[in-house]
């Protein structure tokens, strides 16, 4: 529809008025919501002419969505907090297999089921208490946005300087509280500007631009690697530095880096859904276990070795972000390509990991004002501006702490989809349910008081931990090492806890044998709608599985 959508006049229907703007957006049909729900249509389930993602989509997706900037960043940044070579690739491996697996357990949802994560996350956390998850993505999807776009601008001051080695020598005229210059300012920018039209084009229109990406960016991150490689005298000397961490800052740093390799991807093991549901069959997305290691390991090895690379070609501490590393080329035409390979990195980044991904949660939370277009557009006003990400890459060690920081807030989000389709319901979600707000995931007044604790006992004990990670002049004792390892220490005690609370306080209603997909529906028949379940039927009304046909639509 984009921002306008088009006004006829029924009276005189050969008359068309010219676009005009409307806040509130028209309904959109849904082949599952009960009426008078006002809901998105693209939250159905995807209907099998859209059930493409084969195991070649899956290789291409993961090296779409590792290739860019931040990646380089966050393989560089495990060398500039003082692990060698040796150490960080170990790290990465771990981090990307570990990762993997929620995952793909979550991943599990969409590809049988069909069905986005707003739509899952229901069935776990409750009408509306599933409304924290998807606001919770949705303001690290705003963060990751404007992350991805002040590297883009950092990439344009160096096409820019190449072009016009002159527009290096602009003047700041912005104070050092503010954490970037005039020129960062101007180039962030020149840069948002020149990706505001890729947010009108449709995803399925820029395939051709993501598999450009595929391409471009590997063959950027490689020759810049190369170069630095060769430069330096060899890989040789390069593995043999001995790691500048020692002691317990040594295991802080190998914990830290852990945390946040994990965290790269802890908004994915909680969408997961979100492009499953498009997986060919129920198998197809299983091939993400070894494509997340594998395109994970290679472009984080190529930031570990540039950046180990840029100790002895330039001295002093390890330049673990690419933009920096090209600031010291005087070849122009060099760093020209490379900073344009870095840019399209980082638009094709933004879009298919950021933007959609929050204008989604957007459209999810007000689906009569927003669209997807709309969507991008805030994404990038709130995103790109008022989340100050230059703030967040003003150090090795600030990025690493946001990384790890949001990843213990995402975890127990992850470990209660996780275990609650696993271990809790088995597979068996009644799909139809899942888009009535009156029906069985209604929990108490929409609220899963499960999800509810579990949430709150697993984070709180990392908030100490994440406060002295912001500012370390705060003194919390010894619980900062809890908090260290990140997705790992706010993931398994959320899975211990919330299958803990459904064993002794389960919710019988949830309780299935079987599941029933959106396939076993047949949606041109009117549901029953007499209201006559009341939902507090003793369990064993459930374990045969059977739902009483007027249980669909009630009335709590």
């Amino acid at each position: 529809m984009g921002l306008f959508h088009r006004k006829v006049n029924h009276e005189a229907p050969l008359m068309v008025e010219k676009p005009g703007f409307s806040v509130k957006l028209p309904r959109q049909p849904s082949t599952l919501a009960p009426e008078g729900t006002y809901t998105n249509a693209d939250l159905d389930p995807t209907l099998p002419n859209q059930r493409t993602w084969g195991a070649v989509t899956w290789w291409t997706f993961w090296v779409s969505a590792a290739m860019d900037s931040t990646a380089w960043q966050t393989g560089g940044s495990l060398v500039g907090i003082g692990l060698d070579i040796k150490h960080s690739l170990i790290v990465v491996l771990v981090g990307n297999c570990l990762i993997a697996v929620p995952i793909i357990l979550n991943g599990a949802i969409g590809s049988q089921l069909r069905i986005p994560f707003p739509v899952a996350a229901r069935a776990s956390f409750g009408v509306y208490f599933s409304y924290f998850p998807i606001i919770s993505r949705m303001i690290l999807a705003w963060f990751w946005f404007g992350i991805q776009t002040y590297n883009g601008g950092s990439a344009m001051t160096q096409a820019l300087r190449a072009i016009w080695p002159s527009y290096n020598n602009i003047a700041n005229h912005l104070p050092a509280s503010a954490g970037f210059t005039t020129k960062d300012m101007l180039s962030f920018f020149i840069f948002s500007v020149v990706q505001l039209p890729f947010f009108f084009i449709g995803p399925n229109k820029l395939r051709w631009f993501f598999m450009a990406k595929c391409i471009i960016v590997p063959a950027t991150a490689l020759g810049m690697m190369g170069y630095l490689v060769h430069a330096s005298g060899g890989g040789g000397p390069l593995v043999a530095q001995a790691p500048t961490a020692t002691g317990s800052d040594f295991s802080k740093a190998w914990l830290l880096s852990l945390a946040s390799v994990m965290g790269n991807w802890a908004t994915l093991a909680v969408n997961a859904p979100d492009f499953t549901r498009y997986a060919s069959s129920t198998k197809a997305q299983w091939m993400q276990f070894p494509a997340i290691p594998i395109c994970g390991l290679f472009i984080c090895l190529t930031g570990i070795f540039g950046a180990s690379a840029s100790t002895t070609l330039y001295g002093g501490e390890a330049l673990w972000s690419p933009f920096d590393i090209l600031a010291q080329w005087d070849n122009r035409a060099a760093v020209f390509f490379c900073a344009v390979g870095w840019m399209v990195g980082g638009i094709a980044g933004n879009i298919s990991t950021n933007s959609i991904s929050a204008a989604n949660d957007l459209v999810t939370l007000f689906p009569r004002y927003i669209n997807i277009t709309r969507g991008q557009i805030i994404t990038a006003l709130i995103g790109g501006w008022a989340m100050v990400p230059w703030l967040v890459l003003s150090s090795a060690l600030s990025f690493l702490n946001f990384m790890s920081g949001y990843s213990v807030i995402m975890a127990p989000m992850a470990a209660i989809l996780s275990v609650d389709y696993w271990l809790v319901k088995k597979r068996a979600y009644h799909v139809p349910e899942l888009y009535d707000p009156r029906g069985i995931y209604r929990y108490e007044a929409g609220f899963n008081w499960r999800a509810v604790v579990t949430v709150i006992a697993c984070i709180a004990p990392n908030l100490p931990g994440l406060i002295n990670a912001v500012n370390p002049d705060i003194d919390v004792g010894n619980i900062s090492w809890y908090y260290a390892p990140g997705f790992i220490t706010g993931y398994v005690p959320a899975c211990v806890l919330y299958v803990a609370l459904n064993f002794f306080f389960p919710h019988f209603p949830t309780l299935l044998a079987a599941a029933v997909t959106a396939d076993d529906v047949d949606t041109t028949v009117e549901p029953v709608q007499d209201g006559s379940w009341d939902g507090k039927s003793a369990g064993q009304d459930y374990e045969m599985g059977q739902i009483p046909e007027q249980q669909h639509h009630v009335n709590y």
